[in-house]
């Protein structure tokens, strides 16, 4: 089973664009509709700890591995129950209609679910906006609109 969920993380990791069938969008809409809020919470939490392995993220937050294994244990929980429970039998119909690519679009649902949470928090979207507020648009105009 463990397997399992390995293979479906990685068929979703990639957060690029899936060309989802209408089995995968219904499915897709199934796993939105179905993570509540807490769930929503903990994939959040989630998407952090790992994106704070990247090398270059590691000196800015310490997250320990009693943590990070119970963050991990917590989502992968979360996407059983949304498979196994919620929404199996879209799942199934997707795994045979759409094949890993359908199956693999629904995930990245939740990865968007997950990344969704932390960007459109009001909190980080003042400080990127902080961040545009310092770019000196007319050093960027004068440099597009020189030869």
């Amino acid at each position: 089973m463990k397997r399992i969920m390995v293979l479906l993380v990685l068929l979703a990791g990639t957060f690029g664009v899936a060309h989802a069938g209408t089995s995968g969008q219904a499915l897709s809409e199934c796993l939105k509709s179905s993570a509540t809020q807490d769930d929503r919470r903990a994939l959040v939490q989630w998407i952090f700890a790992a994106i704070s392995m990247h090398p270059d993220l590691q000196t800015l937050t310490r997250i320990d591995a009693d943590k990070r294994a119970q963050l991990e244990k917590q989502s992968a929980a979360i996407f059983e129950r949304l498979i196994a429970v919620d929404c199996t039998e879209l799942a199934r119909q997707t795994i045979v209609s759409e094949g890993s690519e359908g199956f693999g679009g629904a995930f990245k649902t939740l990865g968007e679910l997950a990344m969704g949470g932390v960007v459109e928090d009001p909190g980080v979207q003042a400080g990127m906006t902080r961040v545009a507020g310092m770019i000196d648009e007319q050093r960027i105009l004068k440099a597009l609109l020189s030869k």
